[in-house]
């Protein structure tokens, strides 16, 4: 039996890069770098559901950020003054970054959940192909 591991996603609307928050950031000298920090943010924040934490013990520095998301230091700096300036981000007493709007973006299953729907999408497509047969 295959290993049922929990994993996190992120869904964006057809619209999000026509947010006026992405826009005023697509906008700035380095906007499009920003742009693609913000995603790997996103992305790295799932599991803590929108607290950036490293193992969920310490909170990333820009530094640290940096190094992870493979990314010049000053400008992960510049992103993130520019992130929690447009509300994209807030800083936590503790230190730790929050992504505000992750809520919106998380998505959640399990490889189980997923061999479940492949499943039910095979027998529904069975199920037209033989109303069709006896159409």
């Amino acid at each position: 039996m295959a290993d049922n591991k929990k994993y996190y996603y992120l869904k964006l609307k057809e619209n999000f890069f026509e947010s006026e928050e992405m826009a005023l950031l697509e906008g700035q000298e380095n906007g499009m770098e920003y742009s693609l920090i913000l995603l790997k943010m996103y992305l790295r924040s799932l599991k803590g559901e929108g607290k950036l934490m490293f193992r969920n013990l310490i909170p990333y520095t820009p530094e640290t950020l940096a190094r992870v998301l493979r990314h010049d230091e000053r400008i992960v700096k510049e992103a993130i003054d520019i992130f929690e300036g447009l509300g994209l981000i807030e800083k936590l007493d503790g230190g730790a970054i929050f992504m505000t709007d992750i809520q919106n973006f998380i998505g959640e299953s399990s490889t189980e959940a997923d061999r479940k729907r492949a499943y039910r999408a095979k027998i529904e497509k069975e199920r037209e192909m033989e109303a069709q047969g006896k159409g």
